[in-house]
């Protein structure tokens, strides 16, 4: 179909097009600039007057509006409803621009036209201030890299306009199923029930919109799925399976404490949760560093030593370094790296509750990343204690068996930013302080100290970096 058959006066459709993307932005610009100032003061300074007891009226009316027009329009009647709003000729292609359009008249009465109550009950000062600001932009952040995965031009009525103001039809872009809404089916509604929590200022108008518009938030996105079962199909009902609705809830995976990801290629520096476990060697060795005074000429075991990280550190610092790890991929990559960096490390292959080393055979024996993925603690710790000298030195870290340190490791860790593989850890294997100092003891060991270990920063290529941290709760 050309575009003179699709339209009788391209030139009138393009100029009348062009019209309403104008207005579209401008508004869409107006309503959401709007909305970013009044809640940032707790809906304090809008510009509504209606004297009381009609002010609660007219700010019911204005609140419900939104989530009620805005779900007619996700609906089959709205979209045809839609159609009436636009010239016949150009309804159906220019239904993004004016979905937007409307959208965008619908936040800005609201926001612009609200009746303050008057009452504040707390506003951020100083640091809280700082804090709250950082949050409430961070918010809006997410909900802009939302909007861009959903698809700008689809989101923002650019795609309808545009296309006929080109005199061609709208192409849409595929089903969103990459960032954020790999993690999440509904990221923008998500991000933007954030925005309305995260803001500086609470009045009770602030608190009426943010519950209200929260409840729309979770039930409202139902209309929009309905609409991409019937458009998607199969591939919908496939992406739902495998993607929580709202909240980025971990799955769990097939398999917990998998080891195979162990078998990666440690020493190419392409995978980031690989260079991650490369920064925690200063961050250990910095700690370490307080109970050794001088490792030239130490004998030590690097238990679990993977590719080798901290058995190079070590080696490089002057010691007699032995390697042992269950991963005959991870000992021939740590071997390799080795020989090319000319440090006499000697690697075995075995697992940590059976230690092919004689009774003393050790200084120093160092366990990072290791203990909370063994199959035996207490063998583990005996076989540790057996080939260590009477007065040797056991290092090591672990993770606590604590909510936080499953959701930074696991939920945020493995699930959200895939830091690391899903199913590397299982929080069921975590130990608490005391019952790893409590099978210490058993074993002969006297505890110096235990400290906290966790994220302190970012590094040029955005790792996280390492470093004492107040609380043993990581």
């Amino acid at each position: 179909m050309t575009p003179q058959t699709e339209w009788k006066n391209p030139i009138a459709t393009r100029v009348t097009a062009v019209l309403y993307g104008v207005a579209c932005h401008l508004l869409f610009a107006l309503g959401v600039g709007t909305m970013i100032a009044e809640m940032f003061f707790g809906m304090s300074h809008s510009l509504g007057r209606v004297a009381s007891p009609w002010n609660t009226v007219a700010n019911v009316l204005l609140l419900g509006q939104f989530p009620v027009a805005h779900s007619l329009l996700l609906s089959r009647v709205g979209g045809r409803l839609i159609k009436f709003l636009a010239p016949s000729a150009i309804a159906s292609p220019l239904s993004t621009t004016t979905y937007a359009l409307i959208a965008s008249v619908q936040v800005l009465l609201l926001f612009a036209f609200w009746t303050p109550s008057g009452i504040v009950w707390w506003r951020a000062e100083g640091p809280s201030l700082w804090l709250l600001t950082s949050l409430y932009i961070a918010a809006w952040l997410l909900l802009l890299k939302a909007i861009w995965d959903a698809g700008m031009a689809v989101q923002t009525g650019f795609l309808g306009w545009w296309a006929i103001a080109h005199n061609r039809m709208p192409k849409f872009p595929p089903m969103p199923i990459a960032g954020l809404f790999a993690i999440m089916r509904q990221p923008i509604y998500v991000a933007f029930a954030l925005t309305l929590w995260t803001v500086p200022t609470w009045t009770p108008d602030q608190l009426v919109v943010a519950l209200t518009l929260t409840s729309y938030c979770l039930v409202g996105p139902l209309l929009k799925e309905a609409r991409f079962r019937r458009r998607f199909g199969a591939e919908f009902q496939a992406y739902a399976a495998r993607t929580p609705y709202w909240l980025p809830w971990p799955r769990p995976p097939a398999k917990r404490n998998d080891l195979a990801i162990y078998d990666a290629d440690w020493w190419d520096g392409e995978i980031r949760w690989v260079r991650t476990l490369k920064n925690l060697v200063p961050a250990r060795l910095a700690f370490f560093d307080k109970y050794v005074s001088d490792w030239r000429s130490k004998s030590v075991l690097d238990l679990g030593s993977g590719g080798g990280f901290m058995a190079e550190a070590l080696a490089a610092r002057g010691s007699c370094v032995t390697g042992i790890d269950p991963s005959s991929a991870a000992i021939l990559a740590a071997q390799r790296h080795a020989e090319g960096a000319g440090l006499p490390i000697d690697y075995h292959v075995g697992s940590g509750e059976l230690l092919p080393f004689a009774d003393g055979s050790f200084e120093i024996v160092v366990c990072v990343d290791v203990l909370e993925h063994v199959a035996d603690l207490d063998r583990v710790i005996a076989e540790v204690r057996r080939v260590l000298r009477p007065d040797g030195l056991f290092l090591f870290d672990t993770i606590n068996r604590t909510a936080l340190a499953a959701f930074v490791m696991i939920t945020i860790g493995e699930s959200i930013i895939r830091l690391l593989p899903p199913g590397t850890h299982d929080a069921a294997m975590f130990i608490r302080p005391e019952e790893l100092s409590r099978k210490l003891d058993i074993a002969g060991f006297s505890i110096e100290k235990l400290a906290g270990l966790g994220p302190r920063g970012l590094n040029s290529k955005l790792d996280l970096t390492f470093g004492h941290h107040p609380t043993l709760a990581l």
